[in-house]
């Protein structure tokens, strides 16, 4: 929903605006009127609308100095100016700040909505273009991050498969791992001196081969790699230094997939409410990676499709406010769980979860049975 602000100090015409027009037909919400210009700006800065529809002519601040004083401050925010006869110069001022909407005194609602229908329509292309980008953008470093993965791999087994110094030959050695590397790592390679045996980096992700037994040896790549995430491998051969890149780096990758796999329960949680909650919705608006993916590593993670576990997690906290809150009806919790005003397909779906509808579920809970 766009939020919309309305500003002019004739109460009549802003009441009237504010009455009149159907702003969630439009996919907007009013959140907010103001009589002059220094209570619009307050409001402005406070509530963020995404338009403002406001007069020229108010006490305290008029509508031109609104307007500069907010493109200064929230410069994303839409302007549609309200202005009298004979008042050019001011449309003109106003389009030095980008406001393309200007209508002349008495306007009717119509031409408002055509206004605002215009601009909500340009803020939808935004939002739109917006989303697209984060989601090819995290496609691409997911790609990126693998393709990275496999040369890095290939490069460091390719090193340490030349012949080693005989000093080296048959020492154990482990990996050092590190994202967000800066070029040349200096000061990493001081840290690990002259038990560093090898080194490659590419992607942004460093690999140092360091002889086991280094003393103070996670405190020296703690110290060298400040601000990197560092992996360190197992102990193993030089020659194995492949296998062991591979190893560290899926042990990691099963770690982000957990971590992946907290912040999307987290989100269910925050989102319970939300009749727009699924899988598609929470990949592609609030995660920005593929739904398919998505879906298929939840499954492999916790052995349930993501729509199953939504499911259960509503229903499951819809039995619990049912036991806790008994003078609070079935419609009601349904409705706080996201589903919307259809409690009879709540009843349905609980049901074939519990066995019980949510009246027979009460009654056996000793609680009232309100629908």
């Amino acid at each position: 929903m766009y939020k919309i602000l309305l500003a002019d100090d004739e109460r009549i015409i802003l009441d009237g605006m504010a009455g009149i027009i159907e702003w969630e037909t439009l996919g907007a919400s009013l959140v907010g009127k103001a009589q002059n210009g220094i209570e619009a700006y307050e409001k402005i800065v406070n509530k963020q609308p995404h338009i403002v529809v406001t007069d020229v002519k108010m006490p305290g601040m008029d509508g031109l100095e609104l307007i500069k004083k907010v493109s200064a401050v929230c410069p994303s925010v839409q302007f549609i100016v309200l202005s009298g006869f004979g008042e050019f110069e001011y449309a003109k001022e106003a389009m030095k700040y980008g406001v393309r909407h200007y209508l002349l005194k008495p306007c009717n609602e119509q031409q408002i909505i055509r206004s605002l229908e215009e601009i909500i329509a340009e803020l939808k292309q935004h939002d739109v273009r917006k989303k697209k980008a984060a989601h090819l953008k995290h496609e691409l470093n997911h790609i990126r991050s693998f393709a990275a993965d496999q040369y890095l791999e290939g490069l460091i087994a390719g090193v340490t498969q030349l012949s080693p110094p005989p000093s080296l030959a048959g020492k154990k050695i482990r990996l050092i791992i590190a994202e967000n590397t800066q070029p040349g790592d200096s000061a990493a390679r001081e840290a690990f001196g002259s038990a560093l045996t090898a080194f490659c980096c590419s992607g942004g992700r460093a690999v140092f081969a360091v002889e086991e037994g280094t003393p103070d040896l996670e405190n020296k790549a703690e110290d060298g790699l400040a601000g990197c995430r560092v992996i360190i491998s197992r102990t193993g051969e030089l020659r194995d230094a492949g296998q062991l890149f591979r190893e560290a780096t899926e042990t990691a990758g099963d770690q982000k997939r957990s971590d992946l796999i907290s912040k999307i329960t987290r989100l269910v949680a925050d989102e319970l409410g939300n009749p727009n909650l699924s899988l598609k919705w929470a990949a592609k608006e609030m995660l920005f990676m593929n739904p398919d993916y998505l879906g298929k590593i939840f499954k492999q993670e916790t052995g349930e499709k993501f729509s199953q576990y939504v499911t259960r997690v509503r229903l499951e906290h819809a039995m619990k406010q049912m036991k806790l809150r008994r003078d609070v009806s079935v419609s009601e919790i349904a409705e706080e769980i996201g589903f919307g005003d259809n409690p009879k397909y709540f009843s349905l779906v609980f049901k074939k979860y519990t066995g019980l509808t949510p009246s027979e579920f009460r009654r056996k809970q000793g609680g009232a049975s309100a629908g």
